[in-house]
């Protein structure tokens, strides 16, 4: 398969991941905000015990839990940004997406996922953030060995 494709299939992945990280960081921000706290913790994990826990509406989890929402969503801003460079084969954002998204999921699959607390779509994110990672970084390498 030629290495332009591979380069668009990454980016494409990328794109969903961010836009999909986006949409639910403001979604999150949006639903904390109204203070529906049960709510928004099920669009993340599917465990009662959290939906019971926001039911006290604490404000001090709200506000932490509203600020992870803030920088789940700039993960995605970043990620689909950066897709478009990936698009146009920039190293540079390879880079920077594998490490912004990488990172954020990493944190994702060993503190939500390994625990059996993660929702489908949640485990979805994590194999199309790896996937782009493995993809984009192969496609990366065998550009430059075809180049020498």
């Amino acid at each position: 398969m030629k290495t332009s494709i591979i380069f668009k299939i990454s980016s494409a992945l990328w794109f969903v991941w961010g836009v999909f990280h986006f949409v639910l960081g403001v979604g999150l921000i949006y639903l904390f905000s109204l203070g529906t706290g049960a709510l928004a913790i099920d669009m993340v994990a599917n465990d009662p015990l959290w939906a019971g826990l926001f039911k006290a509406n604490d404000p001090v989890v709200t506000a932490h839990l509203t600020n992870y929402s803030w920088g789940i969503g700039w993960y995605g801003l970043v990620t689909t940004i950066g897709a478009y460079f990936v698009w146009k084969q920039n190293a540079e954002a390879i880079f920077l997406c594998a490490i912004v998204g990488g990172l954020a999921d990493a944190g994702y699959f060993m503190f939500v996922d390994l625990e059996g607390f993660a929702p489908l779509i949640g485990q979805a994110m994590t194999y199309t953030s790896a996937s782009a990672i493995i993809l984009s970084f192969y496609a990366l390498f065998k550009s430059s060995q075809s180049s020498r």
